[in-house]
């Protein structure tokens, strides 16, 4: 399958009149882990040390005392803030719904999917990715770009739209041993709230934006799909399957999404796989 050429047009300046407002979005957890890692890790004690002395001992002689009974294995932390509330980073956010934009719009770029060399064969088969070049940004010398990056931004580029964290709401969470190490992981059925803030869009952008969350149409509605997040999403149908939905919906929502799908004829993947 050959993918369409990229669409560039003159970039929006950020400064045009348009639609302002705030989308707030809540997050299930639809599988049954879910892991957005915060890039650290740690041990748990899991038995009392109570021959110390003997454990020096043995070490000033020289030997390597061997610990591996008191901890577990190397746990992999969740994102959460300071006070231990979980969350789902914005750009986190931001990255799901770009790349999916990308892979759906004919004719837009890549710049958070492009060509990865390391993508899992789950991915090749539910997205069918195609090579092509970056659609880098320059005022003076290269001023158009395609869609996605004339709402999202690019380098040099301001994106039209913010992602709030995705802030734990109602949030179990569970240690899951993979692979010999441990992930700190949240559960089924748990939550996050956050929301997009947009200034100076056009209605078309609007919809862009809701299907870029997974937002579709079915019998004159606005339905949510099943989209995939976080870590082994490609690797274990226990992990990473998230979906949206709407706070508070606005009646235009669905005049929106329809407006973009007739001037964009996206593409649509079926991510249960």
């Amino acid at each position: 399958m050959r993918r369409s050429p990229i669409q560039r047009n003159e970039y929006t300046k950020r400064n045009s009149n348009g639609i302002s407002g705030v989308i707030e979005l809540r997050l299930s957890v639809k599988s049954d882990y879910l892991h957005v890692g915060s890039g650290s890790s740690t041990y748990r004690l899991v038995k009392k040390i109570d021959n110390i002395d003997a454990l020096v001992e043995d070490a000033i002689e020289g030997n390597i005392p061997d610990l591996s009974a008191y901890f577990s294995p190397k746990l992999h932390l969740m994102t959460k803030y300071s006070n231990g509330t979980f969350i789902i980073p914005g750009s986190t956010i931001k990255g799901l719904v770009r790349t999916r934009l990308e892979l759906s719009i004919p004719g837009s770029c890549y710049i958070v999917s492009k060509d990865a060399s390391n993508t899992s064969q789950t991915y090749r088969n539910i997205f069918k990715p195609r090579k092509k070049p970056r659609d880098r940004f320059d005022p003076v010398k290269f001023p158009k770009v395609c869609p996605v990056c004339d709402l999202l931004g690019n380098s040099g580029l301001a994106s039209r739209v913010t992602f709030s964290d995705f802030v734990g709401e109602k949030v179990n969470s569970q240690n899951v041993k993979v692979r010999g190490d441990e992930y700190e992981c949240v559960t089924k059925n748990s939550t996050f709230r956050g929301k997009v803030v947009f200034k100076g869009l056009k209605s078309v952008e609007i919809g862009m934006l809701l299907y870029g969350f997974g937002f579709r149409i079915g019998n004159n509605t606005i339905t949510s799909k099943t989209m995939l997040l976080g870590r082994f999403k490609f690797s274990d149908r226990q992990f990473g399957r998230v979906q949206f939905s709407l706070v508070n919906s606005n009646p235009n929502y669905l005049n929106y999404l329809k407006e973009f799908v007739s001037k964009f004829k996206p593409l649509d993947f079926n991510e249960e796989w």
